[in-house]
């Protein structure tokens, strides 16, 4: 005789739903362009000192000025994806 597996249980159904993920809302892009171009103007007016002639502030300028690249560079990688979602959605023959 074959024996029982021992440490199962019976298999039943989902004993609670998972818990679905919310998709980011347009008004929350938004708010990360609004805080991006708010970075960006802080980074203009620090790299203005450094060009009046305040090279106190060069290192921030530095490190602002490349974090401002690296968040672009990201918001451009999201817009691409977003457009090539939209374009393969349009594919979509009905």
């Amino acid at each position: 005789m074959i024996d029982k597996i021992r440490g199962l249980g019976a298999i039943g159904g989902i004993s609670s739903p998972t818990e679905t993920k919310k998709l980011p809302d347009i008004k929350d892009f938004a708010k990360v362009l609004d805080e991006l171009q708010a970075f960006e103007d802080k980074t203009n007016s620090i790299m203005k000192e450094v060009a009046a002639g305040n090279l106190d502030k060069l290192p921030e300028a530095i490190t602002m000025a490349s974090q401002l690249d690296l968040a672009v560079q990201m918001i451009i990688q999201v817009r691409n994806k977003l457009m090539a979602g939209f374009q393969e959605f349009m594919r979509i023959t009905m």
